[in-house]
Parts: structure tokens; C-alpha cells; sequence
């Protein structure tokens, strides 16, 4: 594995499933990097579709993992296990970095030894299947940059999650958001960048638009739980 600044070395998990469209867009944002990964492990959780067809089609520049589907928290954990980098980062397979994403984050893991994780600014983009959504959402907060506090941002040390526990994989919704306040909790140093590093594609196969009424409830759960958990004695 090549070693990248200050002689660590990060893997990045792609997490899949039905990707087929972006895939390889996305594992293409990870491979240009200006400072490269020393591993790009796909975990797919079952697709039905030709993802695991394409992600292989890169050879032996990315290792791919099927799984099946067990939601995508699940997907993220495989590949933190999986991972032998002294760092992860998690890219989606419908997701895109920016070429200088990794060099940017571990700029600041030199600048600050005592860092744990470093999350940047995300953009939201529509494909061109959504132009209609993308047209009325202008000047919407939607369409502009906001705190990437998901795992499509994260760049974190391994050790991080013995620390703070794996993602929470009852969880399909809100499992980044879980993990956050889990960090928080357990006192972990995070730093989010003013830099705009991840862009997220907004289309028709998202998660969060498939399971709208779910996704609401088990935010919502979530947000109870955090509450009843800052108000107890003790916590």
C-alpha cells in the first residue's frame, strides 16, 4: 500500500448498491486524487444491476466485496473492516470528490496531530433527469454548500472506530448522523473544512427519496433519543 502524508496511508470504501450509472464516475474521482489512496475497497450490498461489473472492470487498482443487502450501513462497515489503511474515507457510488479532497484533509491531519476526523463542505447536484428539480430549487438552501457531516466527507483514523463503535446498521437513514453524535459523545476531535470537497448527485434511485416517510421516522427517533439521552443523569 503507498504511503501517503506523514507516512500514513488511507483507504477509501465505496459503498454500492444499484450503482451502475455512476459508478465508475465515482471511482474515477477517487483513482485521479493529487494525493492517492493506498486502497479503494467496493462493498456492494446486492445490486441487481451491472455495478460489481464495472467497479471489477478497473482491475486491480480496486478490490470488490459483494455483500448482501443489509442497507448501507452495513456496506460502510464490511469496508471498515476490510480497510488496512491507518485512515478511511467513504465515498457513495453516486457521489463525486474533488481531485484535491484527500491531500486537502491530510494537510490539516499534519497541521493538527491531535485531529481524529476531518469532514469538508458537500454541494448538492441534479443530473439531468432532475434539471426540472434542479430549476426550482435555485437560490434553495438545498443548492447550496452545506457541513458534510456523512460519511461521503469523512476522513477518519481506523482507530477511531474501536473508539466510537461501528455504524449502527438497524439504521438506513440516519446512520452517519447516529455515528456523529456517538463521536461527539465519546469526545472525538473533528474539524469541519469551509472547503467544498464532496459533490452529492441528486437523482431519482436515492435512498432518502425512495424511503421519504421512513427516513422521517427514524430521524425523528433518533432526535428523541438524543435528547432523552442529554437529559438523563449522568450522560
Amino acid at each position: 500500500m503507498a504511503d501517503q502524508s506523514g507516512g500514513r496511508s488511507v483507504s477509501c470504501v465505496v459503498a454500492t448498491f444499484n450503482s451502475g450509472r455512476w459508478v465508475g464516475e465515482a471511482i474515477d474521482s477517487v483513482l485521479g486524487q493529487s494525493e492517492r489512496p493506498g486502497e479503494v475497497i467496493v462493498v456492494d450490498g446486492g445490486s441487481s444491476d451491472d455495478t460489481t461489473e464495472r467497479a471489477r472492470a478497473f482491475g486491480e487498482r480496486v478490490r470488490v466485496i459483494e455483500i448482501p443487502d443489509q442497507g448501507p450501513a452495513a456496506t460502510r462497515n464490511r469496508g471498515i473492516a476490510e480497510a488496512a489503511g491507518d485512515l478511511v474515507a467513504f465515498l457513495d457510488g453516486d457521489d463525486l470528490w474533488h481531485v484535491e479532497k484527500l491531500e486537502r484533509q491530510l494537510a490539516r491531519f499534519e497541521e493538527r496531530p491531535e485531529l481524529q476526523c476531518s469532514v469538508t463542505h458537500a454541494q448538492n447536484f441534479w443530473e439531468a433527469s432532475a434539471a426540472d428539480e434542479a430549476d426550482a430549487m435555485r437560490g434553495h438552501p438545498r443548492a447550496a454548500p452545506v457541513p458534510g457531516y456523512a460519511t461521503t466527507s469523512l476522513l477518519a483514523r481506523r482507530e477511531v472506530f474501536s473508539l466510537v463503535g461501528p455504524l449502527d446498521d438497524s439504521l438506513w437513514y440516519s446512520d452517519s448522523t447516529d455515528w456523529f453524535l456517538r463521536a461527539r459523545t465519546a469526545g472525538v476531535v473533528i474539524e469541519l473544512m469551509p472547503d467544498v470537497l464532496v459533490r452529492r448527485r441528486l437523482h431519482d434511485r436515492n435512498l432518502t427519496r425512495r424511503g421519504t416517510a421512513a427516513g422521517r421516522a427514524e430521524y425523528l427517533a433518533l432526535l428523541r433519543r438524543s435528547l432523552a439521552q442529554r437529559r438523563s443523569p449522568g450522560s
